[in-house]
């Protein structure tokens, strides 16, 4: 079974789909999980993220996102703590690509599960495509 680092921009995908791009991409991705085609991985970062998104920036109901929050969890994606090597390599990546903490954690986590990082982030993609396993979502439309 092949793997993928989501990004929470990716996650939130499955649950805002109104005024956003790549929506079938990303619940391709979802699917692919599902049928067991495909091992998804997380920092436990984008559990907070998504929470964050849920609470600050969905217009829903307070059951709703309760929820959908209950719903990422139910899926059983690998979600993985950080410890000090990820947080030590999201430094590193930090440093070197000009990126926040946040998003360095997303790509040392793909780097250390030797998988590949899948964004909606047009900015992450960028700075770290062609040195980093990252694929933008929007890829996945075109076979990328």
């Amino acid at each position: 079974m092949r793997s993928a680092v989501l990004d929470t921009s990716v996650l939130i995908k499955w649950v805002h789909r109104e005024h956003e791009e790549n929506v079938d991409e990303a619940l391709l991705l979802r699917k692919a999980f599902l049928d067991g085609e495909l091992e998804i991985i997380i920092p436990d970062l984008a559990i907070y993220e998504f929470g964050n998104f849920l609470r600050f920036r969905s217009g829903l109901s307070a059951a709703l996102m309760h929820r959908l929050l209950d719903d990422i969890w139910s899926l059983g994606m690998s979600v993985v703590p950080i410890d000090r090597e990820l947080s030590q390599l999201a430094f590193h990546f930090a440093s070197l690509y000009g990126l926040t903490f946040y998003d360095a954690a997303f790509v040392a986590l793909s780097s250390i599960q030797e998988s590949t990082l899948v964004t909606a982030d047009r900015s992450l993609h960028a700075s770290v495509s062609g040195k980093e396993a990252v694929m933008l979502l929007a890829e996945l439309g075109s076979g990328g």
